[in-house]
């Protein structure tokens, strides 16, 4: 008498996608063979435009033994070893796009890393708070602004009432997405917004020119999840979120672009910029929006009630 093994349970991220019917066995294939650090295979849904991997990395492992992230520079885990970049100037534009929001307010940013983001709205916000995972990031944090700032790894264990929560790419590294939306919609207060910030999986470099050497450096174990636009609003609402507002977001300019596409390798923002101009990467920005081919997605939406 033979005995069968019994096929593992999908991920949560898999589960939540079928279940929101962003996903089926029928539509999805194999995308990319691997990603950049990992042998894990890449999916896509043909219908929703949805990608995902097609199993989930033993995470707890991975964040637990992680130790870049500390640095100034940008530092890109990948198969041969670790990619040194200079970072793009996300800080600036984000406290720029979220300035509005933060003045007077209860504010939690949730996977805030080495907590640079809560060092700048420290003087305009009412009160700060951090989520992160990694505790020797933890620690930085508390070490620098002590009392300044509550930091904990869950928000659920948070003193709550939030007016705002906001999360820069970091919902894309979490397998319970919508659990972890509905524990930012508890700790919200009535009226409260949440500001996500996610890669999108129309980027134009992978879905309009399908560019190898980039699919091969965009593609991370980390990265469970890239999200259109369509399941980034349905995650949202399955959620309880209501008005609910996305935009296309175009981080890295056309000298990011022109590089990747002449040399095959990142870091053009940097040795390219002599090649573009503030009013070039607006018009370019502009262009890939209303394509839908941009390389984020930025959301804004509300706690009813």
């Amino acid at each position: 008498m033979s005995s069968q093994i019994a096929e593992p349970s999908p991920p949560k991220f898999i589960c939540q996608l079928a279940d929101l019917n962003l996903i089926s066995d029928d539509t999805k294939e194999v995308h990319w063979p691997r990603t950049r650090d990992t042998d894990i295979p890449v999916f896509r849904d043909r219908r929703s435009g949805v990608i995902f991997l097609s199993r989930q990395p033993n995470l707890d492992l991975h964040y637990a033994e992680k130790v870049i992230g500390k640095k100034i520079e940008a530092e890109v885990q990948t198969s041969s070893g670790i990619l040194k970049l200079k970072r793009n100037e996300d800080l600036e534009r984000r406290l720029s796009q979220t300035s509005s929001l933060v003045e007077g307010m209860r504010v939690c940013d949730f996977g805030t890393g080495q907590g640079l983001y809560l060092d700048a709205i420290q003087s305009a916000a009412k009160q700060v708070c951090g989520i992160e995972i990694r505790a020797d990031l933890a620690e930085l944090i508390r070490n620098r602004l002590g009392s300044n700032a509550e930091v904990a790894s869950a928000i659920s264990s948070t003193s709550g009432n939030f007016d705002l929560v906001t999360l820069f790419h970091v919902l894309e590294h979490i397998p319970d997405q919508l659990g972890v939306l509905k524990d930012i919609h508890t700790a919200l207060s009535p009226g409260g917004k949440v500001f996500v910030e996610v890669p999108h999986a129309r980027d134009f470099l992978s879905h309009e020119m399908a560019l190898p050497e980039y699919r091969d450096f965009i593609y991370w174990s980390e990265h469970l999840v890239l999200h259109t636009q369509e399941s980034l609003s349905a995650f949202l609402k399955a959620a309880g979120f209501g008005n609910i507002r996305i935009e296309p977001f175009q981080r890295y300019g056309f000298a990011n672009h022109l590089y990747w596409l002449n040399e095959k390798k990142p870091g053009g923002h940097d040795l390219y910029k002599h090649m573009s101009s503030p009013n070039l990467d607006s018009a370019y920005a502009a262009q890939l929006s209303a394509m839908d081919r941009t390389d984020t997605l930025i959301a804004i939406a509300e706690k009813n009630g």
